[in-house]
């Protein structure tokens, strides 16, 4: 069990890495087209023009998305979510470890349903044949990366309301 948690926590490791990878795109193509927006500002003034990146605002929308979902896996696997700790600081043990069962059960069933739902959404994107505006990037390519990340999200919540020291340690 314990050789499996550790498959799982590399492989959610991994995506958030990926995840940080596209974030890191967004930020280099923003940079860019900044700097595009502020040449052409500076070349207006003698006649001319610099174009920013052509589709910009349909590239970020896409990778926007799957980048901050790949997040969610690793911030839940490492306790990087938000928690109402003031509270349960003096309940008893039994407590805080009911609250943690169920606070991992409504992540898990929420993160489940977004999957779901992605997945629907996925069909319909793909048979609607919806594209992005200017790029005319195909929509459905970007959500199964977003069901993975949902998928992933409920395995770090199982694991880490269930599998975890915390969880055998009542906290």
């Amino acid at each position: 069990m314990m050789r499996q948690n550790a498959l799982f926590s590399r492989l959610i490791s991994l995506w958030a890495l990926f995840g940080g990878a596209l974030l890191l795109l967004i930020v280099l193509a923003t940079a860019v087209n900044a700097i595009g927006f502020t040449a052409n500002t500076i070349a207006r003034s003698w006649g001319g023009t610099v174009p920013g990146l052509s589709g910009y605002e349909d590239a970020v929308t896409m990778l926007v998305g799957v980048a901050a979902l790949a997040m969610f896996p690793y911030c839940q696997l490492h306790g990087g979510h938000a928690a109402v700790d003031v509270f349960m600081q003096k309940a008893p043990k039994f407590a805080n470890r009911m609250v943690c069962v169920i606070s991992g059960l409504l992540v898990i069933a929420v993160s489940m349903t977004m999957a779901v739902m992605l997945i629907y959404g996925t069909i319909e994107t793909r048979a609607d044949n919806t594209e992005t505006a200017v790029l005319g990037w195909p929509i459905w390519i970007f959500m199964p990366l977003a069901v993975v990340s949902c998928v992933l999200w409920a395995l770090a919540a199982f694991i880490e309301t269930f599998m975890s020291e915390s969880a055998y340690n009542g906290a």
